[in-house]
């Protein structure tokens, strides 16, 4: 009997909270890098370069950075109620207990308010030159010229923090691999020469396609899903662990969008 092999695990939503306040960015700034360093209930939590009013957390236990966005208000409701600021924090579902104990710090000074569930983009994890696990490697290689041919997508992202495989080599030969494929079907090939003689021997991986059901991944991007009927797999690491790259071919876009990616354990 053929043994079934599992369905990939789902993605991990970004979530977002918005807060207004009358406390000025600079002070919420200077509370918020206080608690990092001070608040030992909180995992270790490290304070990146920001851009403008932002600031950015990271560390090894968290799931995604944190990105508090500071802004001021020049709306009429804010000069009414004096909250004239709006802090904005983008941040993974599996960080919610963190977020939430970052918030209480600052009691009643920060009033919620509503907002619409963010757009997923890669740019929330970009952190230049530092890969220390797939999913910040996903996130530099996103920005890289020689990526260029292929579409990253925030859910690879998230999905590459859960991963354990660090052999990126192979990750750029998969994605070289996926770039042949391409080639082949602009010039009029189906894209799988996977199997042929055509396909240089150090390009040639494994890989499926025409996946139905649970082996499709479903992803969104820009509010419309995508599904990734199609995947590859790097050759393995020292221990014999392969990254599996889910992907799917984008008629508008002539290249191969890449949503997912998954561990595979050794073989026997």
């Amino acid at each position: 009997m053929k043994r079934r092999s599992s369905p990939p695990t789902r993605p991990r939503p970004l979530l977002r909270r918005r807060f207004d306040t009358s406390l000025p960015p600079a002070v919420i700034r200077a509370r918020l890098e206080d608690r990092v360093c001070s608040e030992t209930s909180l995992p270790p939590l490290f304070v990146l370069p920001s851009v403008k009013e932002s600031v950015r957390l990271s560390g090894p236990e968290l799931h995604g950075d944190l990105h508090v966005r500071l802004a001021v208000s020049k709306t009429a409701l804010a000069a009414f109620t004096g909250n004239t600021t709006e802090v904005t924090i983008d941040f993974r579902a599996a960080d919610k207990a963190v977020v939430q104990s970052v918030v209480a710090a600052f009691g009643p000074e920060l009033v919620e308010a509503k907002v619409r569930r963010p757009r997923q983009e890669v740019m929330g994890h970009s952190v230049a030159g530092h890969q220390p696990n797939v999913g910040h490697f996903l996130a530099w290689a996103a920005r890289m010229p020689s990526m260029a041919d292929h579409l990253i997508l925030e859910s690879a992202v998230d999905a590459g923090f859960a991963c354990e495989f660090d052999c990126f080599e192979h990750i750029h030969a998969a994605m070289r691999a996926l770039d042949f494929m391409r080639m082949v079907r602009m010039e009029g090939g189906i894209g799988s020469a996977c199997d042929g003689d055509e396909i240089p021997p150090h390009l040639r991986h494994p890989t499926r396609q025409g996946l139905t059901g649970k082996a499709a991944v479903v992803v969104v991007h820009a509010d419309q899903k995508i599904c990734l009927n199609a995947t590859i797999d790097s050759k393995p690491d020292p221990a014999g662990k392969r990254l599996r790259i889910h992907y799917g071919w984008s008629s508008g876009l002539q290249r191969y969008v890449v949503g997912w990616v998954s561990d595979l354990a050794p073989k026997a």
